[in-house]
Parts: C-alpha cells; sequence; structure tokens
C-alpha cells in the first residue's frame, strides 16, 4: 500500500483531534513522581469434573485413538498469574504473565502483556509492545472489538495475551455541556504471519483507529481497522445511563472483504464477504442490589441454520469413515476454522448477579445463559463466589449445555461441568 494512503486514512480520523487541540493552553509540567514497583498476582488452582457425550460427533473425533471406559473424565491443573507495574516520572513498564501447569511434562508460559509507556505532555502517551485492548461496550461480546482478544462469553472477565504494536492517544477535557471529553487513538499492528524465520511483509502491516466523545453525557467511539492484504472493519459503539441505575449500550461493526467459512455439499469453502454484525444491551440494578445484565448478539459472519445442519453432516461423515485419516482431518477443520464459541448468527445473554443473598456474608451468586436463537439450544450455569478473607477466594461452578444432538449447544462433546477453584491473591 502506497504511504500516501496511510496517510489519508490516518488524516480522516485525527484531524478531529489536531481541530481540538489548536486551542489548548500550554499544561504545566506536573513534578516528577518517585520511584514505584508494584508486584501483584494470584494463583488459580481449579478442578474439573466433565460429563461428556459420548454419542456427540465431536466427542468422537477428539477421542478418536483413546478408549474411554466412562463418560465422567476430570482435570486438575494450575494457574500462576504474575504481575509487574514499574512508574517513574513520565515512565512506565506493564509487564503480566500468565502460566498453566497440567504436569511436569504437559506445562507452558504465556506472555499476556509487555510494554513501555512514555507521556510526553499531560495529554498524549505513547506505548509500545504487547498490550491487551479493551474496544467495544458490550460485556458478553464485542462485534467492534477489532483488536481485543477473541472473548469467552462464558467468562468475559478471563485475562487474556495482547497484541504486538505501537499506539499514541490523546485526551483532551472541555467545560462545554455537550462535550465534556475526548481522545484520539492510533495504533499500528506488525502483521502475525511470520515469513522464514522472524521476518514479515512491512504491506501487510495495520492500522487502527479510535475516537472517543463524551457526548451529552453519552460514551461514543468511532472505530476502524485497515489492512490493505486483509479485511477492512468501521464500527461504532455508545453507553449511556438512563437513569441512575439503568444502562443501555450497543456496538455496530462493518465487516468488509472478511474470510467466511462453511461446509457445502462436505467440503470446506472459504468466501470474502462484507457483513454487519451488532449487539444491543441493557443493565439494571435494583433496588436489591441485584445486576441483571441483558443482551442481543448478531453475528453477520455466522453460519445460518441450514449451514450449521450441513456442518453437523460433515462431522458425522468423518466419525462414520472407516478411514482414521479422514477423521483425522476432519477433526483438523473442526478445529481450525469452527472452534468459535458463537458459531451461529443470533444470540441472547443474561445474566443475574446478587451478592450476599439472605445475608449470606462473602458470598456472591450469579446465574447466566447463553441462548442460540437460531436453534433454540443454550448453555445454563450457576457461579457462587465465596471470599471470606481479603486474598482469599473459593469459586463453585456448573454448567449445562442442553439442545438436541443436532443444535450447537447440545452437540458439544460436554453435558454438564462442575469446577471448583481455590484463587489467592498477593
Amino acid at each position: 500500500m502506497r504511504l500516501s494512503r496511510w496517510f489519508i486514512f490516518i488524516g480522516m480520523f485525527a484531524s478531529s483531534a489536531f481541530a481540538f487541540g489548536q486551542d489548548e493552553d500550554a499544561s504545566e509540567i506536573p513534578p516528577e513522581k518517585e520511584k514505584k514497583l508494584e508486584l501483584s498476582g494470584n494463583l488459580d488452582i481449579k478442578y474439573t469434573l466433565f460429563h461428556m457425550d459420548r454419542n456427540s460427533a465431536q466427542y468422537k473425533l477428539q477421542f478418536l485413538r483413546e478408549h474411554l471406559s466412562s463418560s465422567l473424565l476430570s482435570q486438575y491443573r494450575l494457574e500462576p498469574y504474575l504481575n509487574a507495574d514499574y512508574r517513574t516520572g513520565d515512565l512506565g513498564f506493564i509487564l503480566k504473565t500468565h502460566a498453566t501447569y497440567y504436569s511436569d511434562t504437559d506445562a507452558w508460559v504465556d506472555l499476556f502483556e509487555a510494554y513501555g509507556s512514555f507521556n510526553p505532555s499531560f495529554n498524549i502517551t505513547l506505548q509500545a509492545g504487547k498490550r491487551v485492548y479493551s474496544w467495544g461496550k458490550g460485556y458478553a461480546f464485542n462485534p467492534g472489538g477489532f483488536v481485543n482478544p477473541v472473548k469467552d462469553p462464558e467468562n468475559p472477565e478471563l485475562a487474556q495475551s495482547g497484541l504486538l504494536s505501537a499506539n499514541v492517544e490523546y485526551i483532551k477535557s472541555f467545560s462545554s455541556k455537550a462535550l465534556q471529553s475526548f481522545s484520539f487513538l492510533a495504533i499500528v499492528i506488525p502483521p502475525s504471519d511470520i515469513t522464514g524465520t522472524q521476518f514479515r511483509e512491512l504491506g501487510n502491516t495495520a492500522i487502527a483507529l479510535k475516537s472517543y466523545f463524551l457526548l451529552w453525557d453519552t460514551d461514543i467511539d468511532l472505530l476502524a481497522y485497515y489492512r490493505a492484504d486483509k479485511s477492512r472493519q468501521f464500527g461504532f459503539d455508545f453507553s449511556r445511563n438512563l437513569q441512575e441505575n439503568i444502562e443501555m449500550h450497543g456496538e455496530l461493526s462493518h465487516n468488509k472483504n472478511m474470510e467466511r467459512f462453511a461446509i457445502i455439499n462436505g467440503a470446506l469453502t472459504c468466501e470474502s464477504v462484507d457483513r454487519f454484525s451488532y449487539l444491543f444491551g441493557l443493565r439494571y440494578l435494583d433496588a436489591s442490589n441485584t445486576t441483571i445484565i441483558a443482551e442481543y448478539y448478531h453475528n453477520g459472519l455466522g453460519l445460518s441454520k441450514a449451514e450449521f445442519a450441513q456442518y453437523n453432516e460433515f462431522l458425522n461423515n468423518g466419525v462414520n469413515n472407516p478411514d482414521p485419516a479422514v477423521a483425522q482431518q476432519t477433526f483438523g477443520i473442526n478445529q481450525t476454522y469452527f472452534k468459535g464459541s458463537t458459531l451461529m448468527q443470533d444470540y441472547l445473554y443474561i445474566k443475574l448477579m446478587h451478592p450476599e443473598p439472605f445475608d449470606w456474608l462473602y458470598f456472591t451468586p450469579s446465574l447466566y445463559t447463553i441462548y442460540n436463537l437460531s436453534d433454540n439450544s443454550y448453555l445454563l450455569s450457576l457461579r457462587i463466589s465465596y471470599k471470606p478473607i481479603i486474598n482469599t477466594e473459593f469459586i463453585f461452578w456448573g454448567t449445562l449445555l442442553a439442545g438436541n444432538n443436532m443444535t450447537e449447544y447440545g452437540g458439544k462433546q460436554v453435558q454438564q461441568r462442575i469446577e471448583l477453584w481455590m484463587r489467592v491473591f498477593f
């Protein structure tokens, strides 16, 4: 892509930032802060009991070469999180790591975040490294999260790995009753595909832009993602408090030239499409301190009901084929192209959370469901958190997946799941 096209693309979003910044008075440089290093983290000890659906095609593909005698499986793992935050004056460094341990022969370490931060002025921040971005206003889904890690709607608050990038952000506040705050964020993202050793095609570098406005007490973001050799995405989101206890939010994205995979006539197909995805949600807090979150999500790139039926037929044909190589190939396609948590198009998410019911101190139960509106299958989950002291938490988490075996949730390899966590913070 020519350099002039990069500058035009950035200029369309950045012009408003420069316009707002022209009238800004020089801000006083704050006094230099003392050097400060903060270490934090937690250790999650997790034991999970699975009730598997041995008739599921996905189960048979996953355990093709294993002859399990029971439908009850268990899993035990450790997950330590270690974080460091170093600040001195206008400089900062953030480090977040995560490890997973199943056994001495099955363990690995992930680098979630590692980036440096510099504030050349009161309104500008420069950052470079690996960082997690959180675009969008949705709780369980983010169709506008072009640079976000893929969110797990079953556990939206789960810490995940960030994105290798560099960014600059400009922020300004106003005394106007209409516009109270404005910010502009530009992100440069090197390509993730590596050619040969550690080299990449320069032309595959991507740019993501976000303009934020606090306008008439409404949070509004304008979003864009551009990469010359791949998709282009544009969108916006908003959030507004209708009353003190009622919040409304939404997201809309237009995805251009996106790869969309489906099974047609028993074979994997890929086409480039232009599709819209969107979300609308409400958050309500009642007088008894119960929080209700409700969201409707339309995944424009998801499979239709007819396409999902062909996908199911493809899985069953792979399982029933006498050639093990065909079954292995089917499993590989399933794990590579259809591993997402929202394969179809329309979903409803509802969550209820009420801390310390019936005066049960330190208990916080929550109940949520993800309902597939296309095939009427659903996931229902109950989570109970008990935090008797400030740095220790115990979690019971039970999940049920329901629907006939030709639906998304009913066809999963797991029918029920019970998790027991012990989480220790420092």
